[in-house]
């Protein structure tokens, strides 16, 4: 599929109207990722590609399979098995393949990596494969500057598309620029083409205003230039309309791309296809830049990002009027940022799925005691809610039957503290009355169990305010009295709401030297991902983060082992290959 690095964007006008637009997109998506799956390598065999799931045999036809394709890239909820199904078909369809757990849209990165005969990333427990700067990315980098040649354009981007993988997002469109001068000129075309325009049909102010923006950027003395597309990008219909900001910028990048003389001058590096026709941020990268940077200042930008990344789906602060960049949007927010993408130990898809879920519900009695030692696991040196009194055998204090006897220890009596308590209780409209009683009366037990306060937030698609229950030494009608004057919300479910809560919390907490927190999230796990949602292990809402379900009868309990299934294995696509040692059933 990865054929021609010099030539990956479709070139469609800016002036063409919406439907024009959208035709040719489809057009050009069938002509390069639809069309060769059903060539075949023999002249004289036909392909035939079939779908036998459900004892049923069904042909695929290149409508379904475009239909299928359209569906991934445009639902807003990760589909595990329409996934799996077509990563199997061009598993099969395409030339250079390795296996491996990434998602359709990013196998381009997988082709380029076995063209060149580099190993896949990989955090499989015993087979570790991780992609460096210093290694992998500077050196790539000065041979593509050196020698601009299609095999060398393969080669950094297959680099690139490893190192940046096991960062927790991919919704970027990725292009390489050569040089600071090469993007100026970007710029150039970019004016020459809106005042071509302008003297025939006047560009709307708001449009004017954002490319005026993105005429101030300069990467002389930058690595990259991360712009957050307004209108949330090109998966919108405002920046698929005719002249919008992101029709222009992307048809001037592709003619620049097409036409150039100098290969290698703009190149894109599609390690997400889906973002190649529905960009929702772009990345410039500076390949001069990169060439005589060092490991950490490549890091560093690729942190920037993130941060800005993150502070954008937290806050929803990015103005449609103003082209925002990660580095506008740091400054904004004020530095002291940590990467989430640290160095670590994944666990391998198959070990993840080999736990087998209960058949039966499980009794509350026993789902408090895999709480309570998930609780009492860990502990802290900070000081928190969570407190536990420990005796120790010392000498330096005297035998409480015998003090006068220096050769009798004595005990030694010290307060230790545990990490706090969050509980996440899921109160959308799945849930009925009779399972948040149980809920909250399980949750009372534990409290009187392991006798410390906890926090409590309810969640639907709203996270509701968080209330601190001092459930510590009172009775049970007092715990009682103090979950009714929890705030609780209704709606949908959006689990995201409430990883993102519980990563601000952490970062919160680290600046100012607390404790993290034990989450628990009481749920049905009624709940989809949504597509390209990607986990990096340094995440609270990972690490520290337990999956309770609900209180259920046998019936229920079937339906709600079928939504764990499913949660589980989206979970490990995105990237948590630890998920089912979380889930407590």
């Amino acid at each position: 599929m990865y054929q021609d690095p010099f030539d990956v964007l479709p070139n469609i006008n800016a002036d063409k109207s919406l439907t024009d637009y959208q035709d040719k997109l489809a057009g050009h998506i069938k002509t390069r990722y639809i069309d060769p799956m059903y060539v075949p390598i023999n002249g004289n065999q036909p392909v035939v590609i079939e779908d036998n799931t459900g004892g049923t045999t069904k042909q695929i036809d290149k409508d379904t399979l475009f239909n299928g394709v359209l569906h991934l890239w445009t639902n807003p909820t990760l589909d595990v098995n329409l996934q799996d199904q077509i990563n199997e078909i061009y598993r099969q369809g395409i030339q250079y393949h390795s296996q491996n757990d990434w998602y359709f849209e990013e196998q381009l990165g997988v082709e380029a990596l076995t063209r060149m005969k580099l190993p896949v990333p990989s955090q499989k427990a015993g087979k570790i494969i991780k992609y460096s700067a210093s290694v992998d990315v500077i050196p790539t980098a000065k041979a593509f500057l050196a020698q601009p040649d299609a095999m060398n354009a393969i080669n950094w981007f297959a680099n690139i598309a490893a190192y940046t993988h096991d960062r927790p997002f991919n919704n970027y469109l990725l292009m390489t620029v050569q040089t600071a001068d090469v993007f100026n000129d970007v710029k150039q075309q970019v004016k020459n083409y809106v005042q071509a325009w302008q003297t025939r049909q006047p560009i709307n102010k708001d449009v004017n205003k954002l490319l005026a923006d993105f005429d101030k950027i300069d990467l002389t003395n930058e690595l990259s230039a991360g712009l957050f597309l307004p209108n949330g990008g090109g998966v919108a219909q405002a920046e698929q309309d005719a002249l919008s900001f992101t029709r222009i910028i992307l048809y001037v990048i592709s003619q620049y791309e097409k036409n150039t003389t100098n290969p290698g001058a703009l190149t894109i590096q599609p390690s997400n296809l889906q973002q190649v026709y529905m960009p929702e941020n772009i990345i410039i990268l500076n390949l001069e830049n990169y060439a005589h940077a060092t490991p950490s200042d490549i890091k560093n930008d690729w942190d920037v990002f993130e941060k800005a990344l993150n502070a954008k789906k937290n806050l929803r602060f990015i103005s449609n009027k103003k082209l925002m960049t990660a580095k506008a949007v740091n400054r904004s927010m004020g530095s002291g940022y940590k990467s989430s993408s640290a160095d670590y130990k994944g666990k391998g898809v198959e070990r993840a799925k080999a736990q087998p879920f209960s058949g039966k519900p499980i009794p509350a009695k026993r789902m408090l005691a895999m709480m309570k030692r998930v609780i009492e696991s860990q502990v802290t040196k900070q000081v928190t809610q969570n407190t536990y009194k420990s005796q120790t055998i010392s000498y330096m204090r005297p035998n409480r039957r015998k003090p006068d006897d220096i050769n009798l220890p004595g005990k030694l009596a010290t307060t230790k503290y545990r990490p706090d308590i969050h509980v996440y209780l899921d109160t959308s409209g799945s849930i009925s009355e009779t399972q948040y009683r149980d809920a909250v009366t399980n949750l009372i037990m534990l409290t009187k169990r392991i006798n410390c306060n906890l926090y409590i937030t309810s969640f639907s698609h709203y996270v509701s305010q968080t209330a601190l229950l001092k459930t510590k030494d009172r009775s049970t009608s007092q715990i009682y009295q103090q979950f009714l004057r929890v705030p609780k919300v209704t709606g949908g479910t959006d689990f995201e709401q409430v990883w993102r809560k519980i990563d601000i919390l952490d970062e919160f907490n680290k600046k100012n030297n607390y404790s993290h927190q034990i989450n628990f999230i009481i749920t049905d796990f009624g709940y989809s991902l949504s597509r390209g949602h990607r986990w990096s292990r340094e995440q609270a809402s990972l690490k520290h983060t337990y999956y309770v379900p609900m209180s259920m009868d046998p019936h229920g309990w079937n339906h709600l082992l079928r939504w764990a299934k499913d949660f589980r294995d989206q979970m490990i696509k995105a990237g948590d290959h630890s998920v089912r040692k979380r889930m407590l059933l």
